[in-house]
């Protein structure tokens, strides 16, 4: 009996359970605070100020698992950056958050840390479409008694560069806010007309009579670890051909 070939296409969706949907849509700011120390005796604070930086390095996760310098940024260079461009005796990281926005909204994202005591709010406005990377950023010192602004301001960040903006405290101690706007995820791979048309040559539509395959089991895949706080994410299409038992036979 001459066996009859099904096409099936098979689309899997590797994710962390954090992804909406829709993980196109999906763009992320990494933010970091950190504490500087000065040599020698401190002056009063007159000004914040403000610097661009520009890493030097890859980050390695493990021998196994690279991450490119438009993902992440390794955070000793990023320290020993702002060590030198501010003439600090050590740097020292505060805290830390990847803030998530959807590219069809316009709200507002926000991250909140304490610090001595006091609670500092940071509202970043994700850019539109029009100005892709151009990024609105407040911060305030809040508290019951309402909150005030210590900085309010536009900036238009490269792929390659962390904004650092510099604040000092009354006793002229200096903190630095670092902001870094990731590259979008490349789109995955287009498959050619051709191939396509290669594969379904001879198949037939899963219709009528002819039921598609069942799934035996499903298996929950398991992410590297290494990958996972990476925050490497991506695509897997596979596509089979069975025959009308239901055996892949390509």
């Amino acid at each position: 009996m001459e066996k009859r070939k099904l096409c099936l296409a098979m689309i899997f969706l590797m994710a962390f359970s954090f992804l909406s949907l829709h993980a196109s849509d999906t763009r992320e700011i990494k933010l970091k605070f950190f504490e500087g120390t000065r040599e020698g005796k401190i002056k009063p604070p007159e000004f914040v100020s403000s610097s661009y930086l520009r890493p030097t390095v890859t980050a390695s996760i493990n021998p196994s698992v690279t991450v490119s310098l438009e993902s992440r940024f390794a955070l000793n260079e990023e320290q020993m950056q702002i060590k030198r461009i501010f003439n600090l005796k050590d740097v020292n990281l505060i805290t830390e958050a990847d803030l998530r926005w959807n590219t069809r909204s316009s709200d507002k994202i926000f991250h909140i840390f304490r610090l001595d005591s006091k609670e500092y709010l940071v509202l970043i406005s994700p850019p539109d479409r029009n100005r892709k990377r151009q990024l609105s950023i407040e911060v305030f010192e809040q508290s019951e008694m309402g909150k005030s602004s210590l900085l309010d301001t536009e900036i238009i960040l490269p792929e390659k560069n962390i904004a650092v903006f510099g604040f000092e405290d009354k006793k002229g101690k200096p903190y630095f806010l670092s902001i870094h706007l990731p590259p979008p995820p490349p789109p995955p791979p287009q498959v050619k007309k051709k191939e396509i048309e290669d594969f379904e040559k001879g198949a037939i539509k899963v219709v009528g009579e002819i039921k598609p395959p069942k799934p035996i089991k499903i298996v929950k895949p398991v992410y590297p670890e290494a990958a996972r706080k990476a925050k490497v994410e991506g695509v897997v299409i596979l596509n089979a051909r069975t025959d009308e038992y239901g055996r892949v036979v390509r």
